[in-house]
């Protein structure tokens, strides 16, 4: 074929926020009535404390129409086909586009407990709105189930059960664990079986992170130095509690977290304090179910989406990272993403690489992670898929 196969590892999709009211179950719409005007209003304010308004609304003014793919089904694959994209992940979305889903439960979730189950609910409306919108384009959409998996297995398993049988691909669990069992505890084995019986990968996004004041000077630059280690942190404690050693065909993949440069180093970082030193000896064994470096277990169960990976002259930092475990992602329909101007970019970010290195990171790796049609989406990508020969044109 002279078209990359491409699937993006990295997009966004939910309602308006209104609207997620059918899918909740009807003892929580009493509640969600009385919530969603204050829940809307304090989105709106974090988002101008968060972000800045002058850039995001010239860019929502730019895309126009684009922007409702966030939850339009024709225009979401409209979308794709004008960015050669064959099929994506999807994920819930934050405060960037005013789609999250209720009671907190985005992708930003911070776990508290007396919230529980409004959190629950409003991850199973999403959950339930996304396995209808990824029916309406089976093949092209990976969607991801939403599991506040801190405070009840019983729970957990159910859900996981309920998003197999309704067409999910993989889980989204929350990155913040503080104040909680951390997933290392064997409380969350039940978990971890069943995900590895049903090839559903967990899949972790960055976003969340502790509350920050932000009345303070420098407070963004100070989570945009932090939320990679909030992102990651589940990875020492999956690799460190020995998770990939009892259940060695869990996939995992951790999104958006400025791979080229994070991984790399948290990997040698591991793997330092693993060889237990004379600095690290007094501590304690902290390694006896470990059979391998933890940046093996990285190599055989962890995945990088990066999204939108940056242009730049030198491509180390794929393979720093390693070519076998990178997922290209547009970050679809986020200003900081690749849309509306997806091949430049590509073009810039791979253009001159072997060929078999970017069909691996645009697809090949991803199609070992999901469970996927590889067959229908090779078909898509001869029709829409971008042309080999753009990249090759690149490298001259």
């Amino acid at each position: 074929m002279d078209r990359y196969l491409v699937i993006s590892s990295d997009g966004h999709a939910g309602l308006p926020p209104e609207k997620y009211r059918e899918y909740l179950d009807p003892q929580y719409r009493a509640e969600f009535d009385e919530r969603i005007v204050k829940e809307i209003a304090a989105r709106e304010q974090h988002e101008k404390n968060f972000l800045l308004d002058d850039f995001n609304n010239k860019w929502r003014a730019d895309a126009g129409e684009g922007m409702e793919g966030a939850w339009d089904s024709t225009i979401r694959s409209r979308i794709l086909d004008e960015d050669g994209v064959a099929a994506e992940v999807l994920y819930p979305d934050g405060i960037t586009e005013r789609n999250a889903p209720p009671f907190g439960a985005d992708i930003g979730l911070r776990p508290v407990l007396k919230d529980a189950h409004l959190q629950w609910a409003g991850a199973r409306a999403h959950n339930r709105w996304m396995a209808e919108f990824c029916q309406m384009d089976p093949v092209r959409r990976i969607g991801l189930a939403i599991i506040p998996a801190l405070y009840d297995m019983e729970e957990n398993l159910k859900e996981i059960r309920w998003a197999k049988e309704n067409g999910l691909k993989g889980v989204v669990l929350p990155t913040l664990m503080e104040g909680y069992d951390f997933y290392n505890h064997p409380k969350y084995h039940p978990m971890w079986a069943m995900l590895q019986e049903f090839n559903m990968p967990v899949n972790f996004h960055s976003g969340a992170a502790p509350a920050y004041d932000t009345a303070q000077p420098g407070w963004i630059g100070i989570y945009l130095s932090e939320y990679a280690f909030f992102l990651t942190r589940p990875m020492s404690a999956l690799i460190f509690g020995g998770v990939f050693e009892q259940f060695p065909k869990l996939k995992v993949t951790f999104t958006e977290a400025g791979g080229e440069f994070w991984f790399p180093w948290m990997l040698e970082l591991m793997d330092v304090r693993a060889s237990v030193k004379h600095t690290s000896g007094k501590l304690g064994d902290h390694r006896s179910n470990l059979s391998m470096k933890p940046s093996d277990y990285f190599k055989r169960n962890i995945w990088v989406g990066c999204s939108a990976l940056p242009d730049e002259e030198t491509t180390e930092s794929y393979y720093n990272i390693g070519i076998d475990r990178v997922l290209w992602g547009t970050d679809y329909p986020h200003p900081e993403g690749t849309w509306p101007h997806t091949l430049p970019k590509m073009i810039a970010s791979l253009g001159g690489l072997p060929e078999a290195d970017i069909s691996r990171m645009f697809a090949g790796n991803a199609l070992e992670v999901y469970d996927l049609d590889e067959k229908a989406l090779n078909a898509i990508a001869a029709r829409i898929g971008p042309q080999k020969t753009n990249f090759i044109k690149a490298a001259a």
